[in-house]
């Protein structure tokens, strides 16, 4: 009955108070965080992995170092930069390991789970905005490393350049630049393809 009462309202609880809970112990505390931010999690990953496999595997180890480094927690910063930075950095090791296995592939599948715009009843515009989708995939290729991550997380996640500057490291001026340069790079080879 006590455990009832002490994990009553802990789904209205703000992640950083669930971190401070968490980190006394309290593993439910831990799984509303995992159950709130798992979505987007698995979003961003799968915004830089193609297979499910992998995309499931960074998502777990995500939470696994999170939950190993919750002392480590500065409440500073809100819990989903720290989330996302970390989520973010196991995106950059797989892709390494998956670059010397020369496993990256396109897929469309993948590409297609992005159409989140798109309007199901009009099939015109759902093949317009699925070839469009899987062309940035294509081209966001051909960007630099840097470039690729910041327009991923600023353009296709639509976080705040703040957020990016967390996560990445980046001071604004540097996210800035980058993006601009990349979203000229894309905007260039959609009009070349046709697209725009």
């Amino acid at each position: 009955m006590e455990l009832f009462k002490q994990n009553k309202f802990i789904g209205d609880t703000r992640d950083e108070e669930l971190v401070e809970m968490a980190i006394h112990g309290n593993t439910m505390a831990f799984s509303v965080l995992v159950e709130r931010h798992n979505k987007y999690v698995t979003r961003l990953a799968s915004r830089f992995l193609l297979r499910e496999e992998d995309i499931r595997d960074v998502v777990q180890d995500t939470f696994i170092r999170v939950w190993k480094r919750l002392p480590d927690f500065d409440g500073h910063y809100r819990f989903t930069t720290w989330l996302y930075t970390i989520s973010f950095n196991l995106c950059l090791d797989q892709l390494r390991v998956l670059k010397r296995k020369r496993e990256i592939q396109l897929s469309e599948d993948i590409v297609l789970k992005s159409n989140t715009w798109i309007d199901d009843n009009n099939a015109t515009q759902k093949a317009d905005s699925a070839a469009i989708a899987q062309a940035v995939r294509k081209f966001s290729l051909g960007l630099s490393k840097v470039q690729q991550l910041i327009f991923i997380l600023r353009d296709l996640q639509d976080l705040p350049v703040e957020e990016v500057c967390r996560i990445t490291g980046f001071k604004p001026d540097k996210v800035k630049a980058n993006l601009f340069h990349a979203r000229k790079f894309m905007r260039e080879k959609l009009i070349q393809g046709g697209y725009l």
